[in-house]
């Protein structure tokens, strides 16, 4: 009689070992599933938006999703980040978005102090996309190319020329 119990008992362990394998190898493919769901519901939800065209995303564990890529500016960072929050099933957004113009901001501020040590204080580059746009007095059609020769060193943008020639003193 024991030895029937003592087997009976391997069974219904052997049979809950089994059924917790099953279990586990059946749920990790519905997590992985509703986690590519989730991502797929989300990056809709993004695409709805052509600002946020430059957003993309992935799903990091259920229900958590990671944005990247680069967005035009903080508005369009946040705005992502409630989208995506809103998507239902998202319980966290993990926000790494780049914006274009803190590059841009940097890259303006980092020209005008070029600028300022070659001894153009009359002068003030504003940078958009790809271009550096030159505004301001020079004294000479010289001092012009001077100008537009020292921000074409400085950076790879295209610098559009709105400088004036004033002969003489700027000051």
């Amino acid at each position: 009689m024991t030895e029937r119990v003592q087997v009976g008992v391997r069974a219904r362990r052997l049979a809950l070992l089994l059924i917790a394998i099953c279990g586990a190898a059946m749920a990790t493919p519905a997590r992985a599933d509703s986690s590519a769901r989730l991502m797929s519901r989300v990056r809709a939800a993004l695409a709805q938006n052509d600002n946020l065209n430059g957003a993309k995303c992935y799903a990091a564990s259920v229900g958590t999703i990671v944005l990247y890529g680069t967005v035009f500016d903080k508005k369009d960072r946040e705005l992502a980040e409630r989208v995506a929050g809103a998507v239902p099933g998202v319980r966290q957004v993990v926000n790494t978005l780049r914006t274009s113009t803190g590059d841009w901001s940097e890259e303006e501020e980092r020209i005008n102090d070029t600028l300022s040590l070659n001894g153009f204080t009359g002068l003030q580059a504003k940078v958009i996309g790809n271009q550096v746009f030159l505004s301001g007095q020079v004294t000479s059609e010289a001092e012009e190319q001077r100008a537009l020769r020292v921000v074409s060193s400085d950076s790879r943008l295209q610098p559009v020329n709105f400088m004036r020639v004033v002969p003489g003193s700027i000051f």
